[in-house]
């Protein structure tokens, strides 16, 4: 009788301890976990002011884990038009711990010269890791002659009570005037500025709402393409 009951209790201890090795793996895997570099994306954004700089921007997101150690991510890019300088910054994307998360890169692209349809180039950009290289490639969907005359869509944010702005995608490079009316039955436009397209065509108006009345945007140019001296 005694030994059965000792065989009884060897077997729960045995059990326990197996129970605990398997538990103590377990946790093991998860804070061991191999660093790893899982998708990278881009997506061009908009100017930032009325008149740009002969740059371009676009935010590159990365996802990745650090796991047990440290991830280290630096990028590169290729296939770019010729004249254009790269910078992004950071320069280096730092992942640690296990739970997967999301960073962003701003990669700028200078045309000292003429303003440059980036979009319309299949462009690549590449991350690299301890382990790792990942890389994507720009999907192009509109030739570059079509941007440099493409007629102008303009949206509109608000950005608060009194302010809004007006976001344009045109023709590379053109000069837009931005008008306003507040009927569109019997419009009288007027002007509120003027804004320059990037060279992928988009281009940024700041202004300020004028009470409760209705009012409506269209940007106007001239039908010429753009033409760089």
């Amino acid at each position: 009788m005694k030994s059965r009951q000792l065989d009884q209790i060897m077997k729960k201890q045995i059990s326990a301890l197996l129970l605990g090795v398997t538990f103590s793996l377990a946790s093991a895997g998860v804070s061991h976990a191999m660093s790893e570099l899982i998708s990278l994306s881009q997506q061009a954004l908009w100017p930032t002011s009325s008149i740009p700089n002969g740059s371009l921007m676009y935010a590159i997101t990365t996802v990745g884990r650090g796991g047990a150690g440290l991830l280290e991510v630096n990028f590169t890019s290729s296939a770019m038009p010729p004249g254009v300088t790269v910078t992004f910054s950071p320069t280096t994307l730092r992942f640690t711990g296990n739970q997967i998360t999301a960073q962003k890169t701003i990669m700028t692209v200078f045309s000292a010269g003429c303003p440059v349809a980036l979009d319309s180039f299949p462009f690549t950009i590449t991350a690299t890791s301890q382990r790792q290289t990942m890389t994507i490639t720009n999907q192009v969907s509109l030739a570059a002659d079509y941007v440099a005359v493409r007629p102008a869509t303009l949206y509109i944010d608000n950005l608060d009570n009194t302010n809004l702005c007006v976001r344009g995608l045109g023709a590379t490079g053109k000069t837009y005037q931005i008008q306003a009316t507040t009927n569109l039955g019997s419009p009288v436009w007027n002007s509120l500025g003027s804004a320059i397209a990037d060279g992928n065509g988009r281009f940024t108006f700041f202004t300020q709402t004028t009470g409760s009345s209705a009012r409506f945007y269209r940007a106007v140019t001239t039908s010429d393409p753009f033409i760089c001296q």
